[in-house]
């Protein structure tokens, strides 16, 4: 096995504006830490395989196709085998299209292709030999954050400030390293599942990789030398980091700036780092690749007629909200909705109409024994779990899951929170995340697919 490893600078500048926060003001104002993409290159003789992790929200599938065809121009290597993840760091610029939370920023999406491919080709020329192992450990640093009140909604908050939710998430921690002469640390990838979103207080208008890029950097640092580290986030769309992780905080506690993110990351990169240092390491490994595309059903947005009907209503209950001086987060959501209405007005009247389905890759690769499977969108704690059980009882214990890679359509629910609680009671992830993302969100069913097919692509591997 031969391993080439990269990483290049992707910060914006600073005035860019940022996307994933619900402020008004979402200028840049600094630099808390820099962005970047990281790559890792296989190359086993006979195949190759690229893992590409950028700080950033997430990109498009059409941004994954075009970059995979400029990694192709420059180095001969196949797009397919080529898997593209994002962090989904909430401080960063405009890497996707976005509503309310952050504006699309085209022309550093331009720049973000070649950025990638760059780095890829910078890997392919540093190429040495080396071996590989996966380490295996746990950590209790993220809770759910869907939890249901005695209303039967599903809220972001907690019932008990002081006690976490005892909803089941996936708290592996799974660290693959990469060693080269005299067992010199090339590379370590953390993969675990939780939402980056620990910049608060006067930190939230700071360019960020957050939590992350603490855990990695804490990682070259001690490192040094050379090594990369990169962080690829597991199924986490419904968990949030544990508050109370920072002494004297509890669940309900404001986050003044970057002291949850310190935290969080140090403790993580430390954990990533003593398995590392304990991970036995092979060079005699081969690697492979394989995807296939999915249609992922969406569901059904209302038309121009029926949004004609409800506009009214809620228009003229939002203006009685604000005039009897209700309190933000009494109305926040109806504007948001009201304002939705517009946006699909405005895009009917355009003549653009939505699908049925979306096309979705689920891509798995496979390095020796270990198998790390690649899933588009914000994947909830349940399938990330569920393509692990299943892997499991198939022999499979070194497994991996990457997801907001290849794409990012959006929220991908787990199918029991489609009727965990009444239409309308859902949650912010089923009910308004759509609105922000500007797009259809992907219906029941979706989860079934994707876990089928990645198991089949995991018995594809393996029979080989």
């Amino acid at each position: 096995m031969r391993v080439g490893v990269s990483k290049v600078d992707i910060t914006p500048a600073v005035g860019t504006e940022l996307c994933g926060h619900f402020r008004s003001d979402l200028k840049s104002k600094g630099i808390h830490s820099n962005l970047y993409t990281k790559v890792l290159l296989l190359d086993d003789g006979e195949n190759k395989a690229v893992l590409v992790a950028c700080d950033l929200l997430g990109v498009t599938s059409t941004l994954v196709a075009s970059t995979r065809k400029r990694i192709t121009e420059l180095t001969g290597i196949e797009g397919r085998n080529v898997m593209i993840s994002c962090t989904h760091t909430h401080s960063g610029p405009g890497s996707m299209p976005c509503r309310v939370v952050g504006k699309s920023d085209e022309a550093y999406q331009n720049q973000l292709e070649k950025k990638i491919a760059g780095a890829v080709y910078l890997a392919s020329k540093n190429m040495k030999e080396a071996s590989i192992g996966l380490g295996m450990g746990s950590e209790d640093l993220a809770a759910s954050r869907r939890v249901k009140w005695p209303d039967g909604s599903i809220r972001f908050d907690w019932l008990d400030p002081k006690v976490p939710p005892k909803e089941p998430i996936d708290k592996d921690l799974a660290v693959l390293t990469v060693r080269g002469a005299n067992r010199k640390t090339r590379a370590v990838i953390i993969n675990f599942a939780c939402h980056p979103v620990t910049m608060g207080g006067e930190a939230f208008n700071l360019i960020s990789s957050d939590f992350p890029g603490v855990a990695t950097g804490l990682i070259e640092k001690v490192k040094s030398d050379g090594t990369v580290a990169m962080f690829f986030n597991g199924a986490y769309a419904d968990t949030h980091p544990r508050k109370d992780l920072v002494p004297g905080y509890d669940y309900y506690s404001q986050i003044k700036g970057d002291e949850l993110t310190t935290t969080l990351g140090t403790i993580l990169g430390a954990a990533a780092l003593k398995i590392s240092e304990r991970t036995l390491t092979h060079s005699d490994m081969t690697v492979q690749t394989c995807s296939e595309t999915i249609k992922a059903p969406l569901e059904k947005m209302p038309s121009e007629e029926e949004i004609r009907k409800i506009m009214p209503k809620e228009r003229q209950k939002l203006e009685e909200l604000r005039k009897a001086g209700a309190p933000r987060n009494e109305w926040w959501w109806l504007k948001q909705r009201v304002d939705w209405y517009e946006y699909l007005l405005e895009f009917y009247r355009s003549g653009k109409k939505w699908g049925t389905s979306e096309d979705l890759e689920i891509q798995v690769m496979r390095i020796g024994d270990i198998y790390v499977v690649g899933l588009p969108g914000e994947v909830f704690s349940q399938i990330g779990l569920e393509i692990k059980a299943h892997a499991r009882e198939m022999g499979v214990n070194k497994i991996l899951v990457f997801a907001l890679t290849n794409g990012n359509p959006g929220y991908i629910p787990a199918e029991r929170d489609y009727t965990i609680a009444p239409i309308g009671k859902r949650g912010y992830e089923l009910e308004g995340s759509y609105m922000l993302y500007g797009r259809p969100l992907v219906g029941p069913g979706t989860a079934t697919l994707m876990i089928k097919n990645a198991i089949e692509l995991i018995k594809r591997l393996k029979k080989d």
